[in-house]
């Protein structure tokens, strides 16, 4: 089967099928990731595209559009709100294009604020067009493939124009892909209230993402789930100089800013399927904080754009961290 195209519904309400892209551009410290879902027991698709600029900043653009429950009608459609993609050729090329209006978000942490309670001028009205090429350079990891879900990813070159009112940047950079088909749900069984600057406690994620781009010579990505023990534990799988191994016993250590569930920093330790012990760090250089509405509150996908240190070795990609927050 062509893993590539859209996959039967399942049974399952919050059944999904959705399309990831991220890249980072480390001359020009610009990156972006872009997610589009499809979701037929809501009846809707739904795109989510950010364009992490210099500092802080952030072209923020959101869109959605209404489905039928047979996906398979978008596989030459996918296009959501002022957002295409395009498969030029299954795993070896993507076109990612934009154009459409974007917030300019001068400080993407105010997402973390309710919409009502963020200032007036939070952002400026912008024009955004973007025309990317994926070139994928691995060929797809798989995980979790069944007949009901699964899920791959692949690292790859990104190469193209990004133009944001007046100013233009022109793209080359690498970045990660991922497929994923099954039953998606945003939620925790607890949710943490927003934490205070004199909580000891801390944040407390339930679900940490990762991926990371080193050049040509490797990409790594996983993800990792808060056990009994409290430590963040998961899987993942490395590419590297062409050859492909799994990662076991990932552990994230993460620290935070004082009062806040934005991240700063991350450690990541783990063991290739040969036995390789790996260990990287990671300083967060901007992160673009994602609201997902759910009953007693609220899960927030915080999009960490981060520079990764693995021994000698630079690289760039995403820290994402899930939190359940309480806003009542």
């Amino acid at each position: 089967m062509n893993h590539e195209l859209m996959h039967p519904v399942g049974d399952h309400a919050a059944w999904s099928e959705s399309y990831y892209f991220n890249f980072v551009d480390p001359d020009q410290q610009l990156g972006m990731f872009t997610r589009m879902g499809f979701r037929p027991g809501n009846g809707w698709a739904d795109a989510l595209h950010v364009v992490y600029l210099a500092g802080k900043r952030v072209a923020f653009t959101y869109g959605r559009r209404d489905v039928a429950n047979n996906l398979s009608q978008y596989d030459g459609d996918l296009k959501v709100g002022d957002l295409t993609i395009r498969c030029i050729e299954p795993h070896q090329n993507w076109q990612i294009a934009y154009q459409g209006p974007a917030q300019d978000i001068a400080d993407a942490e105010i997402l973390l604020e309710r919409s009502k309670a963020r200032p007036e001028g939070w952002f400026t009205p912008a024009e955004l067009a973007m025309d990317l090429q994926f070139e994928c350079l691995t060929q797809p990891h798989y995980s979790g493939l069944d007949d009901a879900r699964g899920h791959f990813e692949q690292s790859g070159r990104v190469t193209g124009s990004i133009v944001l009112g007046d100013e233009r940047w022109q793209i080359s950079g690498y970045g990660v892909r991922d497929k994923s088909w099954g039953p998606r749900d945003w939620g925790a069984s607890d949710r943490q209230s927003m934490p205070k600057s004199s909580d000891a406690s801390g944040p407390a994620p339930f679900v940490n993402w990762f991926s990371m781009n080193f050049g040509e010579h490797a990409a790594l990505g996983g993800s990792c789930f808060r056990h009994a023990d409290g430590v963040m534990r998961g899987e993942g799988w490395l590419q590297r100089d062409g050859v492909s191994l799994a990662l076991s016993d990932v552990t994230i250590e993460t620290g935070y800013r004082a009062g806040s569930i934005i991240h700063t920093d991350v450690a990541l330790k783990a063991l290739t399927s040969e036995g390789e012990s790996i260990e990287i760090t990671g300083k967060v250089v901007n992160v673009c904080p994602t609201k997902v509405p759910m009953p007693g509150g609220a899960t927030f996908i915080n999009e960490g754009l981060t520079q990764f240190r693995w021994g000698e070795r630079v690289g760039y990609g995403i820290a994402e961290h899930w939190h359940a927050v309480s806003l009542g």
